[in-house]
């Protein structure tokens, strides 16, 4: 009986403390929040003129400073996708080059902070180009499978080597403000354009893609006078089977691997009109981040936070001299 009555004692004398504890803790937050009220009520003109500065800076940072991305969609033409990476990567490195930017008219608005480039992974039009043949886009099926053997076919896609050989690409423009087209984006464009090398083979390729076309166009009407003079009626009159004709077989998959042929030799036509040809662009996208457009909050609250700081070490400091002064004159 004296045990369970010491022990509800102690129990009481236990929640008592803990009642003191959370009344003091209450208390002290009442008066730091109080403290709190005080000190903008002492310091009224200058929380408001940190507030007003800071906001209008951080809005005119918001709207000067935030960073967009305008993303272009080429294609490399020539052979020249390891040169394109390189001069992406070359024109990366020398951002803030302004000799090298006014040498070669690359965008001098200095709004342009980073480029980046990567391959636009379209395995399955490598491996179905229509120009090639069923037994053509097999091997090249078969290239990728044998690759990934040994690893996720995922990788070996992604991987920097076997991705260069797409001829599609996305140059990220990472900029500081808005930027124009013609104005920022096409000196670039027309820099990676400027070698003269691959302008003397985009010469040759255009020569060469002109003559298949003329007589890819040729073979198919001689095709088509072929098949006019072999019609299915006189075949049928005379009990042949066109399925079982092979010649004639053979002479329709030629046409039909002809005409989708010449489908592609007309899209690279236009695609050959340059080097490093740009099919497509979106400009000024918004590269977002936690602090994007929140500048004009942070800023002031930032500046709030140094005062607050530095006004706390004021009173500290005096407190302290006084404390010494104290105890020198006692």
């Amino acid at each position: 009986m004296t045990n369970q009555t010491n022990s509800t004692e102690n129990q009481d004398i236990y929640l008592s403390d803990v009642s003191k504890k959370v009344k003091g803790y209450f208390s002290r937050v009442n008066d730091s929040f109080f403290d709190g009220i005080l000190f903008i009520r002492k310091n009224i003109i200058a929380v408001v003129i940190i507030v007003i500065l800071g906001a209008g800076y951080g809005y005119y940072k918001d709207m000067t400073e935030t960073n967009y991305q305008t993303k272009v969609f080429v294609i490399s033409n020539f052979g020249s996708t390891d040169y394109l990476y390189q001069q992406v990567g070359n024109l990366n490195s020398k951002i803030y080059d302004e000799e090298f930017k006014k040498t070669y008219g690359v965008n001098q608005s200095k709004k342009i902070v980073k480029l980046k480039i990567e391959p636009v992974l379209d395995i399955y039009n490598f491996i179905n180009d229509p120009s090639k043949d069923v037994y053509e886009n097999d091997r090249s099926y078969e290239i990728f499978r044998l690759i990934s053997d040994n690893g996720d076919m995922k990788k070996v896609i992604k991987d920097e080597v076997t991705s260069r050989n797409f001829n599609a690409h996305l140059i990220t423009i990472t900029t500081r403000g808005f930027v124009s087209e013609e104005k920022d984006i096409k000196p670039l464009i027309d820099y990676l354009n400027s070698n003269p090398y691959f302008k003397n083979l985009q010469k040759e390729y255009i020569k060469s893609l002109d003559i298949r076309l003329a007589v890819n166009d040729t073979t198919i009407k001689q095709i088509d006078g072929i098949l006019n003079s072999f019609p299915i009626a006189a075949a049928k009159s005379t009990g042949v089977v066109l399925n079982d004709h092979s010649d004639i077989n053979e002479i329709i998959k030629l046409k039909d691997k002809l005409v989708k042929e010449q489908a592609k030799n007309r899209v690279d036509k236009i695609n050959y009109t340059n080097i490093v040809k740009d099919s497509s662009m979106s400009l000024n996208m918004s590269d977002d981040n936690i602090f994007s457009g929140k500048m004009k909050y942070i800023i002031p609250f930032t500046l709030l936070l140094v005062f607050i700081a530095v006004m706390k070490f004021v009173h500290y400091y005096k407190k302290q001299v006084n404390k010494r002064k104290l105890i020198i004159t006692g």
